[in-house]
C-alpha cells in the first residue's frame, strides 16, 4: 500500500517521528513517503495517510489540521500521531486523552483518534523565540526542573516504532 506520512512540526521533533514511523512502515513492505504537511496538495496517489503534528498551547499546529481536513474530504483512511512535551509523563498523557483529543475530535469530526500515537518531544530552549521561550521556562519551573533553560530531549523513538509496527500490522489485515 502507498502511504503518506505528513507532518507539521514546530522545532523538528515531529519530523523526526514521521521519519521513524515511515521507516517502520517501509520495513513492513509499504511504499511510504514523508512530506511536510504544508507541501501536501494531492492525496490521490495514497491509499492511507498518517497525520503527525505537534501541539502548541494545547492546539494542533494549523498545517496538521489542514492536512487532516484534506484527508477527511478525500475520504482517506488515516491515523494520527501527536508530538508534545505533555506526552513525556503519565499524567500528561492522561491530560491529552481527557482534554486535547476530545477538543481535536470536536474541531475535526470524523478524525480517527482510536489509537493515536502520543510521543514526547524536546524542550528546545536554544531554538525558541520570545514568548515561547518564556512559556517553556515557566512550565519547566512549575515542574520543578533544576535548570529550566536547558535543552532536554524527551523523544522516545522506540515508542514510535512500536506504534508504527502495530499500525503496519493492522494495515496488513486490510
Amino acid at each position: 500500500m502507498r502511504i503518506l506520512v505528513g507532518y507539521a512540526t514546530g522545532y523538528g521533533s515531529t519530523r523526526s517521528y514521521a521519519e521513524v514511523v515511515a521507516e517502520e512502515l517501509r520495513s513492513a513492505g509499504h511504499d511510504t513517503e514523508v512530506i511536510s504537511a504544508r507541501e501536501v496538495h494531492d492525496l490521490s496517489a495514497y491509499g492511507y495517510v498518517v497525520i503527525g503534528g505537534s501541539l502548541r498551547a494545547g492546539s494542533w499546529l494549523g498545517q496538521a489540521r489542514n492536512l487532516a481536513k484534506k484527508t477527511l474530504k478525500a475520504g482517506k483512511p488515516h491515523s494520527v500521531f501527536i508530538c508534545c512535551m505533555s506526552a513525556a509523563t503519565e499524567n500528561g498523557r492522561r491530560q491529552l486523552d481527557d482534554m486535547v483529543l476530545p477538543k481535536l475530535k470536536q474541531k475535526l469530526p470524523g478524525l480517527n483518534l482510536e489509537n493515536p500515537g502520543l510521543f514526547p518531544g524536546m524542550r528546545n530552549m536554544d531554538k525558541y523565540r520570545f514568548p515561547i521561550r518564556g512559556i517553556m521556562r515557566s512550565i519547566a519551573e512549575k515542574a520543578g526542573t533544576e535548570n529550566p533553560d536547558e535543552t532536554v530531549d524527551f523523544r522516545d523513538f522506540e515508542l514510535a516504532r512500536g506504534w508504527a509496527r502495530e499500525l503496519a500490522r493492522l494495515l496488513q489485515k486490510d
